[in-house]
């Protein structure tokens, strides 16, 4: 069966069983979430609304009581009505003006809808509603009688015409007797609850019962504490649920239905725009297999374009192996040159040197033939057998070179040991100069740590800079080297060092890193090619070109997860040599 026709025929079912299970549980889970929505929204309602009442109410008590005690217009209303026996009717105009203006001024900063003075018999001497001022009120006299105890309570509708909590206080001077009765509105609290919950809140009359619940409504009714005798209806419709629920079952319904449609088409285009690139990957693939290496192009989903990335990588990177595989192969073979080499000049080492001897011998005994030619003969042997010598042992060292052994290192720490041996001038340093600038410098970014033989890592390094060092000491009186160290890409570390010497001439260019390819007199030609191995074996790279702005670059780029397992180095004939045998500086051309 094609690939296209059997992604339909999985979709179309994955689809349809997929749909029914997900419209039966977002059915159940949305009512289940409806209803603990609808229950959570008229708990929150009463909650709050019973919270707010309490609220409320303390504010209330807290705010009028202690003014019986403290106002001094009440202290002042005592003495006047003393001054007139009680009567407030006789009150002076003055005496009255006054309390009309304290009674509204404490009614307005304590946050009171309303605030009356009263006697005992009921009469209101004043209050911040100037159409019950001088007028009876014995409900509010019967307060004010039992003000001993102050205690909020909910004012009768029919009493004020607006809900409201009141609440009196009484202060008493020889036998006279004075009252102050503080109210609070609350429809708007009940107003403003409802609205945030979608409720309706009512004060259930006294004496009467509540609505019962129902389909179509649910009812809850609290009792506010702090006020004896006030409940509160919580009143909310079950309309909107019902709503809900009907109109998600017809989305499920038509979503379904919808949804087979579409993974039908769905699983036609796609089985086939996934087919097509993928036989055109795998002919590609052949190709490349079976002809020179070159990246395939990327094509179709995401899926199929990481493979051919991936691909393209193992591609570049066995391309890469096999380079370094050649140049590795190179070097086995100028091993091998340099064993023979070796050992071809180490023979007439020891003959040199006893010829030499010998003649020493006899110009002590005397012997007048050899005085003309002795001195000369012997300072010229002895210098070209120091000379073989250093060539043996700096050829010994470079067939003798051990692999790598990688462990994670700190790269920039062990470049700026590097740095510090080489920075400063001996000259200077040996004069006292505090002001001798550094020759050498590095600078390095945030650099993970790279897995790498220390040790190797440093003798690349010091031969570098002191190459750098010596080719622009040649030429300046301020030779400069900059060591730089960088992240390159995600996986690679790149460590760049550029001298301001005169840069490496056009002849050499080509034979940098062969072995005892030098321009310096004194040079053997091995530490670029010691270099050169090292960072091969290392997965590395090492390339060399000319400053801009004059000087030598030698950049070389590490793998900061280090050589790979197909790059490790060929194995040689000559017997392996402690670290410590080696020099960490070699000399280079």
């Amino acid at each position: 069966m094609p690939l296209a026709l059997r992604l339909a025929l999985a979709f179309v079912l994955v689809a349809i069983g997929a749909t029914a299970l997900w419209g039966v549980r977002v059915r159940t889970t949305s009512r289940r979430l409806m209803e603990a929505d609808f229950s959570a929204r008229i708990e929150a309602a009463t909650h709050e609304v019973e919270e707010s009442l309490q609220s409320e109410a303390t504010q209330l008590k807290d705010l009028t009581v202690p003014l019986c005690a403290r106002a001094t217009f009440v202290e002042k209303a005592l003495v006047d009505l003393e001054r007139v026996k009680g009567d407030p009717l006789t009150l002076e105009t003055g005496s009255l003006l006054s309390i009309d203006h304290h009674v509204p001024a404490e009614a307005a900063a304590r946050s009171l809808d309303e605030l009356a003075l009263v006697t005992p018999d009921g009469f209101i001497v004043s209050s911040s509603d100037t159409k019950t001022r001088r007028t009876k009120n014995p409900r509010l006299g019967k307060l004010i009688q039992e003000a001993d105890k102050p205690a909020v309570r909910l004012r009768p509708q029919a009493a004020g015409g607006e809900l409201s909590l009141e609440v009196a206080c009484s202060k008493s001077q020889r036998s006279l007797v004075l009252g102050l009765v503080g109210a609070r509105r609350i429809e708007n609290i009940l107003d403003r609850v409802g609205r945030a919950h979608g409720a309706t809140l009512a004060v259930l009359p006294s004496g009467e019962a509540p609505p019962p619940s129902s389909d179509g409504q649910e009812v809850r009714v609290v009792e506010v504490k702090a006020v004896p005798g006030l409940s509160v209806v919580a009143t909310l419709s079950r309309a909107r649920l019902r709503d809900a629920l009907e109109l998600l079952d017809r989305e499920i319904i038509v979503s379904g239905a919808a949804g087979a449609g579409a993974a039908l088409l769905l699983a036609l285009l796609l089985g086939r725009s996934l087919a097509k690139p993928l036989r055109e990957l795998a002919r590609e693939t052949g190709e490349v297999l079976s002809g020179e290496p070159r990246p395939v192009r990327a094509r179709g989903g995401r899926e199929i374009r990481v493979l051919a990335e991936t691909f393209n990588k193992t591609i570049d990177e066995l391309s890469r192996m096999k380079k370094r595989l050649a140049v590795t192969e190179r070097i086995a073979a100028r091993r091998e040159i340099a064993r023979q080499v070796a050992h071809e000049i180490k023979n007439p080492l020891a003959p040199i040197r006893a010829a030499v001897e010998t003649l020493r011998r006899l110009r002590d005994r005397g012997d007048e033939r050899f005085d003309e030619y002795f001195d000369e003969a012997t300072r010229t042997v002895l210098e070209e057998v120091h000379r073989i010598t250093n060539i043996v042992s700096e050829f010994t060292k470079f067939q003798r070179l051990p692999a790598p052994n990688p462990e994670p290192m700190d790269l920039v720490q062990a470049a700026r040991g590097v740095v510090s041996l080489h920075a400063a001038d001996p000259e200077m340093v040996k004069t006292g100069d505090p002001d001798a600038p550094p020759r050498v410098e590095l600078q390095a970014g945030d650099i993970p740590p790279v897995r790498a033989d220390k040790d190797q890592v440093i003798q690349v390094l010091t031969n570098l800079v002191q190459n750098g060092l010596e080719a622009a000491s040649a030429v300046r009186a301020d030779p400069r080297v900059l060591v730089t160290i960088d992240k390159q890409g995600k996986d690679k570390v790149r460590i760049v060092v550029r001298d301001n010497g005169p840069g490496v001439s056009e002849e050499m260019r080509e034979r940098l890193f062969e072995p005892y390819a030098t321009s310096k007199a004194t040079g053997t030609g091995l530490g670029l090619a010691i270099c050169q191995r090292i960072v091969f074996e290392h997965g590395g790279e090492i390339v060399y070109r000319p400053a801009t702005k004059g000087g030598a670059v030698f950049e070389i780029t590490l793998p900061i997860a280090g050589p790979s397992l197909l790059e490790k180095p060929l194995e040689t004939t000559a017997q392996p040599v402690s670290r410590h045998q080696h020099g960490s500086e070699e000399d280079s051309g």
